[in-house]
C-alpha cells in the first residue's frame, strides 16, 4: 500500500477507535489520521466499564475469532505491565473468583488466564454456591489507557474532530479525501450510521467507590467487585435498554449485593454512579470490510468494528490488529489493479 499519502477516517472516539488508531499510525507512520466521535474520554461508554479481562456479552460471537482477539489483547496487557506502564494505563494485575449457582463448565478462555483453577469442594463456599473459579488476570482502566494513546497520537499526523453522525451520509458533508479508508469504531451509533438492526444496547449501571481493603476482584450471577487502580467498581446490571440515567433502585440493587458479598465495603466513600449501553450485536462482533459509494461518486473502503458487547477492553487490541490486516488486504488488491490497468 502506498504509505506517504494514505489517510485513514476512524469514527468513534472510545477504546476501540483509538486501539485503531495506535495500530494504524504504528503500522502507517506516515499516514494522516482523522478521528471523528460525539464524545471523547472522560465522556464516552468506554470510560464506565471497570476494564477487567473478559469476554462478556458477545452475542454470537465465534469462538475461534474472539480467542484471537481476546488473547492478543491479554498479551499486550501483559507487555504493557512488564514493560513499566501499569500505572500510566491504569492496568493491575488481581486476583478473581467467579460463583455459580448451578454446576458450570470451565470457560473456553480459561487458559488464556493465569492459574485457572476450579475451587475444590472442600473450600468453604456461599451459600448455594454450586461452582467457583479462581484465577489471576488483568484489570485495564479504558480511561487511562485511552488519555494514554491520546498523548501518542497528539504528537503524531492525528487531528481528533467532535462531530455528531446520525448516517453514512454525514460523511458526505466532511472534508474526506478520495483515497480515504474510513474505519467504523462508532459502537451503538452504528445503529444508525450502519442501518445495523441487530445491533441493540445492553445497560450497565455501576458504582465507583473508594477502598484501600480490597485486593481481589469477586463476581456471582447477581453482582461484581473489580478492583482499580485508584478506585473500586461495584456492578452492575445487564437490560436491554437505552435508559442512560442512573437508577436508584439499581443502585439499592448493587450496593446490597456487594456489601453481602463485602461487608468492609459499608464505609466505602462513593465516588460516583455511571452508566453505560454496552453495544451488542445478535450475530456477534461486525468486523469486516465493504465498499460504499458516495452521491458524488467517491468510493471508500469501509472497515466495520463494532458491536464488542461487553468486551470493549477485552477485545480491542486484538480487534485493532484485525482491522489493521483488512486495511494491508485491501491495499494489496487495489495495487494489483492498478498494475493491470
Amino acid at each position: 500500500m502506498e504509505t506517504n499519502h494514505q489517510q485513514f477516517v476512524i469514527l468513534g472516539g472510545g477504546i476501540n477507535g483509538l486501539s485503531c488508531a495506535m495500530r494504524l499510525s504504528n503500522e502507517f507512520p506516515s499516514s494522516t489520521i482523522q478521528i471523528i466521535s460525539d464524545n471523547f474520554s472522560p465522556n464516552t461508554t468506554s470510560d464506565v466499564a471497570a476494564g477487567l479481562w473478559g469476554p462478556y456479552v458477545l452475542g454470537e460471537t465465534s469462538t475461534t475469532d474472539c480467542r484471537r482477539w481476546a488473547q492478543a489483547t491479554h498479551d499486550y496487557f501483559l507487555q504493557l505491565w512488564r514493560g513499566g506502564y501499569a500505572e500510566r494505563c491504569g492496568i493491575c494485575l488481581v486476583p478473581v473468583m467467579e460463583c455459580y449457582e448451578t454446576d458450570t463448565t470451565a470457560p473456553w478462555w480459561h487458559d488464556i488466564v493465569f492459574g485457572f483453577s476450579k475451587v475444590s469442594e472442600h473450600f468453604k463456599l456461599q451459600q448455594n454456591v454450586q461452582t467457583a473459579f479462581m484465577y489471576i488476570t488483568f484489570t485495564c482502566e479504558p480511561s487511562k489507557l485511552m488519555k494514554h494513546y491520546r498523548d501518542i497520537l497528539s504528537t503524531r499526523n492525528v487531528v481528533f474532530r467532535q462531530e455528531h453522525l446520525q448516517s453514512i451520509r454525514c460523511l458526505e458533508r466532511l472534508d474526506i479525501s478520495a483515497n480515504a479508508i474510513i474505519i467504523n469504531c462508532l459502537g451503538m451509533g452504528s445503529q444508525n450510521v450502519a442501518d445495523d438492526a441487530e445491533l441493540f444496547p445492553v445497560r450497565g449501571q455501576v458504582q465507583r467507590v473508594k477502598s484501600t481493603a480490597v485486593f481481589h476482584s469477586f463476581a456471582n450471577e447477581s453482582c461484581y467487585i473489580i478492583p482499580n487502580t485508584d478506585t473500586v467498581v461495584l456492578g452492575g446490571t445487564k437490560q436491554k435498554s437505552h435508559n442512560v440515567l442512573v437508577s436508584p433502585i439499581d443502585r439499592y440493587s448493587i450496593r446490597k449485593g456487594c456489601l453481602d458479598v463485602m461487608p468492609l465495603l459499608r464505609d466505602a466513600l462513593i465516588v460516583r454512579d455511571s452508566v453505560g449501553l454496552r453495544p451488542v450485536r445478535s450475530t456477534g462482533v461486525r468486523l469486516e470490510l465493504e465498499c460504499i459509494v458516495f452521491v458524488n461518486g467517491e468510493r471508500h473502503a469501509i472497515v466495520h468494528n463494532y458491536g464488542h458487547g461487553g468486551a470493549g477492553i477485552t477485545l480491542a487490541w486484538g480487534c485493532a490488529g484485525e482491522v489493521t490486516r483488512l486495511v494491508h488486504e485491501y491495499g494489496a488488491k487495489r495495487a494489483n489493479l492498478q498494475m493491470k490497468l
